[in-house]
C-alpha cells in the first residue's frame, strides 16, 4: 500500500478512535505485523492501553491477529486492515444506501452495527429495548428488519476465521494438505501445483458458505410465530427484491428469525456492489438516455435479488425480456421516448369518431371474454417496447448489456468482470478529459488501440503536428497514463538512432491515480482539522450541553457567523471527499 493511504487511515482512525488506536494503527501500517512486546517498543503507551486500542481496532475488524508457536510458548502478533481502516469513510453512505433500497427502520439498525463493529444479534434487540421473545408488534416488526438484513447479506455473520490474516488461513491450509500428501510418491512440482489448487478450492468455498442462504438464521415452528403486521416497502422493485417473512420459508410448518447467539457486521462488499450499480446506471443515462437508464437500473435490481451477497467479478447472469416485464413497473412511462413515425394515415374526424363508438361498445360487450388477451397484449407491447430499450444497452459502445439468445423475447447478459473494467476505463479517460482536455483522451484511445507507437506514426493519426503533441504526452506521462520505452537500433544507445515507443498501462494508470486520490483527500482531512483547531474555543463552547441546540440564545452574532461558516466549509470538503471516494470505489480491487 502507498504512504498516501497509510497516512489517511492515520487520520480517519484518529477522527472516529482518538489518538491512541491512531498510534497503534499507524505501528502496524508502517512496520508490519507485530507482538505486544514490539509494540511496548515502539511507543511510549502503557501495556494496558495498547491492550484497549488493539481490542478496538479488533472489534472492527480493522487489526487481525494469529498465534504462533515460538520457542515452546504462544505469541500473538498482530496485522493492520487498510482496508478496514479505510471503509470508516463510507459508514454513512452504507447506512443512507439500506434507509433507500429498505426501510428507516432497517437503516437505524445498521448504524448500530456499523457503529460497534460488530455486535451479537441479541445485543442488537437489547440496543432497542426490545427481546427476541417479545409477542408485541414492534418487537416483531424489529425482528423482521433484522431478518431481512441478514438474509439479503446486508450483514453477514462472523466467523473466527474472520479475525485470522487471510495470507494466515492460507498458510494453515496448505500445512494440512501437504501433511495429507506426505506419503503420496509423486514429483514436488506436481505436489505443490496440487495443494496450491486444493487451498484455492477450500478458500473459494469457505468463502461461498458465508454467504450461505441460511447464515445467521434459525428455524422455528410457524404456529409459534406471531405473524407480523406487513410494513409498507418504498416501491415495487424494493418489494420484489425483499418481501415479508412469509417468501422466506422454505415449508409450511417452519419459519426462519435470527439467530441470537450469530455475531453480525455490515457486509462491505454488498455495498460496493451496489454503489458500483448506481455508477454504471449513471453512464448509461449520460450516453443514452433517462429513460432506457431507469430500465437499466430495474435490470440490476432484479438480478441483484437473484444474489443474497455479491456477485464475485467472474459471476455472469442472465435475465430474459419476460422476466423484466414481469417485475417492471407499470406506471412508468417508457415508450413516449421513442419517435412514431408520421406517414400513418388519419381517418376523418367524423369516422373516426363513429368508429370510436363502434369499438366502445364492441368493447363493453366482450370485455369478460378478452380480458386475458388485453392483458396478453399489452404485456407484449410492454415487451417489444422494453427490447427497443435493451438493445440501445447493448448497442452502445460500452456494451452494458450482450445479447446472448432469443429465450423469453430476448435474453441478456451481465458480465460483472467486464463491466467493472469498462467503468474504469471509462472513468480514467473522463478525469483526463477533464484534466487535459479532449486531445489527452484522443491520443489515449489511439495508443491503447495500438499497443505501442511512435511519435511520429501518433501524430499522423491523431492528424496534429508533432510539437503540439509532444506537450500533450509529456503531460499525459506526468500523469501517468503514458510510459515510454527506449528501443535502439544500435549498440552505442545513440538518441538519434533509438525509437522512442509510447504505451499505456492501465494497472499501473490506475495504480497511480488511487495514490493521488488518497492524498487529495488526506490533505482535506488535513486542512478540515487545521480549520477546527483555529476554533477550537468557539466548537468547545457550542458544544457544552446547556448551548447545544440553543445557539441563537447563548452564541454571540458573530459566533454565530463564524460556527456557521465552520460548518458551511465542513460540509463542502466532506461532500468532496465523498465523490472522491466513490472513484476509489471504482478503482481499487476488493
Amino acid at each position: 500500500m502507498s504512504q498516501y493511504a497509510v497516512g489517511l487511515c492515520e487520520i480517519l482512525v484518529d477522527e472516529f478512535f482518538g489518538e491512541c488506536c491512531s498510534e497503534i494503527a499507524s505501528i502496524l501500517l508502517r512496520h508490519g505485523r507485530m507482538n505486544l512486546s514490539m509494540l511496548l517498543k515502539r511507543t511510549n503507551l502503557p501495556a494496558p492501553k495498547i491492550r484497549q486500542a488493539l481490542a478496538s481496532l479488533m472489534q472492527h475488524h480493522m487489526v487481525s491477529f494469529v498465534t504462533a508457536i515460538e520457542q515452546l510458548r504462544e505469541v500473538t502478533y498482530y496485522e493492520a486492515q487498510w482496508q478496514e481502516m479505510y471503509n470508516l469513510i463510507r459508514k454513512g453512505k452504507d447506512v443512507y444506501s439500506v434507509s433507500l433500497k429498505l426501510n428507516q427502520e432497517t437503516a437505524s439498525i445498521a448504524k448500530y452495527v456499523s457503529t460497534q463493529g460488530r455486535a451479537r444479534v441479541q445485543d442488537v434487540y437489547s440496543a432497542f429495548g426490545k427481546s427476541p421473545d417479545g409477542t408485541d408488534e414492534e418487537s416483531r416488526m424489529l425482528q423482521q428488519n433484522i431478518t431481512d438484513l441478514i438474509y439479503l447479506k446486508y450483514l453477514v455473520v462472523v466467523q473466527p476465521r474472520h479475525l485470522i490474516p487471510v495470507g494466515d488461513q492460507e498458510m494453515q491450509l496448505r500445512i494440512k494438505f501437504l501433511e495429507q500428501r506426505k506419503s503420496e510418491n509423486v514429483s514436488e512440482i506436481k505436489k505443490n501445483r496440487e495443494v496450491n489448487d486444493s487451498v484455492a478450492l477450500e478458500m473459494a468455498r469457505l468463502q461461498s458458505s458465508d454467504m450461505a442462504e441460511n447464515q445467521g438464521l434459525i428455524r422455528k415452528p410457524k404456529d409459534s410465530i406471531p405473524r407480523p403486521a406487513k410494513r409498507k416497502r418504498r416501491n415495487a422493485t424494493t418489494s420484489s427484491m425483499t418481501g415479508d417473512l412469509n417468501e422466506i420459508l422454505d415449508d409450511e410448518n417452519s419459519i426462519l428469525l435470527p439467530d441470537p447467539a450469530a455475531h453480525v457486521r455490515v457486509n462491505r462488499a454488498k455495498f460496493s456492489f451496489l454503489a458500483r450499480n448506481q455508477r454504471l446506471v449513471y453512464w448509461a443515462e449520460r450516453r443514452i438516455g433517462k429513460t432506457t437508464a431507469i430500465v437499466y437500473s430495474h435490470l440490476l435490481a432484479i438480478l441483484e435479488s437473484k444474489f443474497v451477497g455479491s456477485p464475485s467479478p467472474a459471476t455472469v447472469l442472465t435475465i430474459t425480456t419476460m422476466e423484466l416485464t414481469r417485475n417492471f413497473p407499470k406506471d412508468i412511462d417508457i415508450e413516449s421516448c421513442f419517435a412514431k413515425s408520421s406517414n400513418v394515415r388519419k381517418p376523418p374526424a367524423k369516422a373516426a369518431l363513429d368508429q370510436l363508438d363502434e369499438l366502445e361498445m364492441e368493447e363493453q360487450e366482450e370485455e369478460d371474454e378478452d380480458y386475458e388477451e388485453n392483458i396478453d397484449d399489452e404485456s407484449n407491447s410492454k415487451s417489444k417496447v422494453l427490447v427497443q430499450h435493451l438493445e440501445l444497452l447493448a448497442d452502445t459502445a460500452l456494451k452494458f448489456i450482450t445479447r446472448v439468445g432469443n429465450r423469453g423475447m430476448g435474453e441478456w447478459k451481465i458480465d460483472f468482470a467486464y463491466l467493472t473494467n469498462m467503468l474504469r476505463a471509462v472513468e480514467f479517460e473522463n478525469i483526463l478529459d477533464e484534466k487535459l482536455g479532449d486531445r489527452a483522451t484522443r491520443l489515449l484511445r489511439i495508443i491503447k488501440d495500438k499497443g505501442k507507437i511512435e511519435e511520429k506514426q501518433l501524430a499522423n493519426m491523431a492528424l496534429l503536428r508533432q510539437k503540439d503533441l509532444r506537450t500533450v504526452l509529456q503531460s499525459m506521462a506526468e500523469m501517468g497514463a503514458l510510459e515510454l520505452q527506449e528501443v535502439p537500433r544500435s549498440s552505442d544507445r545513440a538518441p538519434s538512432k533509438t525509437f522512442y515507443l509510447w504505451f499505456h498501462r492501465s494497472e499501473r494508470a490506475y495504480s497511480i491515480f488511487l495514490d493521488q486520490l488518497y492524498e487529495v483527500i488526506a490533505k482535506m482531512f488535513h486542512r478540515l482539522r487545521d480549520e477546527r483547531a483555529q476554533r477550537s474555543q468557539l466548537i468547545d463552547k457550542a458544544e457544552r450541553i446547556d448551548i447545544k441546540g440553543k445557539e441563537e440564545e447563548y452564541l454571540q452574532k458573530f459566533e454565530q457567523a463564524e460556527l456557521k461558516r465552520l460548518r458551511s466549509y465542513e460540509e463542502k470538503l466532506l461532500l468532496q471527499a465523498s465523490r472522491l471516494d466513490e472513484l476509489i470505489l471504482i478503482f481499487r480491487d476488493e
